[in-house]
């Protein structure tokens, strides 16, 4: 997988998360996220980068956080999402829904990729107005960070 990303990058990038079940890779290029599509078949990988996304992100009184949605031809609608930091590790993150619906994401790397619920009904661009708020856990369930 990692051979099949990095061919279509001249600097050294680094795979933080995978969705095998939906063929998403999520890794890092510098300080920048991206979240794209991959195939496998044959026992090999291949990647284009034309299905990718990718946000840069920081912050001046917290650690950095970002939650996105974005749709994937060929797999929907998906939720992605980072928190930047050295000195926690992320468990699972929670998003709270403003129809009083919730989420569980089990973290890798500090970093989510999960379906859009099938009960929220708004556009890809109106979906941050149906958060509530998302929250990391630690693996005491302690909050490392929350985003609203």
């Amino acid at each position: 997988m990692e051979e099949a990303v990095q061919s279509h990058w001249k600097t050294p990038i680094e795979i933080v998360n995978q969705d095998e079940e939906r063929q998403l890779v999520y890794y890092l290029n510098h300080n920048q996220h991206i979240l794209g599509v991959y195939h496998y078949e044959n026992g090999k990988y291949r990647y284009d980068n034309k299905q990718s996304v990718g946000i840069t992100f920081s912050s001046d009184n917290r650690l950095p956080f970002f939650v996105q949605a974005n749709y994937f031809e060929g797999i929907g609608k998906i939720i992605h999402g980072a928190i930047k930091t050295n000195e926690h590790e992320v468990e699972k993150f929670i998003i709270l829904y403003k129809n009083g619906e919730q989420q569980e994401i089990i973290a890798k790397n500090n970093t989510f990729i999960t379906e859009y619920p099938p009960t929220i009904t708004t556009s890809i661009e109106m979906f941050q107005t149906e958060i509530k708020n998302v929250i990391g856990f630690d693996k005491h369930g302690d909050i490392v960070e929350s985003y609203n």
